[in-house]
Formats: C-alpha cells, sequence, structure tokens
C-alpha cells in the first residue's frame, strides 16, 4: 500500500470520528476571572466536576497518544 493510501484511510477514519467537546474546556470558559485569577469560592464549588473534567480529559489524551502511535507503528511497517 502506497502512503497516498495509507494517507487517504487514515483521513477516511478521522473523518467518522465524532467531535469531543471537553467538560474542562467548558468549565475553564464558565470559571470567572476575579483580580486576574480563578475564582476560588467557584472553584471549590466545583471541585467534583473539575476531577471528573481533568480525568476525562487525561483519558482521552491517552487515546489520543495510543491512536499517534499505532499510526506509527503503520508507517514503520510501510517503510520496511
Amino acid at each position: 500500500m502506497s502512503e497516498a493510501e495509507d494517507v487517504e484511510r487514515v483521513v477516511n477514519a478521522l473523518r467518522k470520528v465524532p467531535p469531543k467537546r471537553l467538560l474542562i474546556i467548558e468549565l475553564a470558559n464558565i470559571i470567572p476571572i476575579v483580580h486576574g485569577q480563578p475564582d476560588i469560592q467557584v472553584l471549590k464549588a466545583k471541585q467534583k466536576e473539575i476531577h471528573l473534567a481533568a480525568t476525562e480529559a487525561k483519558a482521552y489524551g491517552g487515546a489520543t497518544l495510543n491512536a499517534v502511535s499505532a499510526l506509527s507503528r503503520v508507517k514503520s511497517l510501510n517503510e520496511d
């Protein structure tokens, strides 16, 4: 399989992946800033949500790294 075919397969696969809206981004956009710092009281009130959002972001990041690693292995197999 040629590199162009590999790229086309990856692009087609990526088109099928639904968009992901990470909770941590949404939380970051709603936390008020007071005197240049995040509002501590709001952070305390949302501590459970923030923890969940951080866990979600870490899992998503790990899955992304796994996908990149898999693509790298495919590339190296084609180079051999």
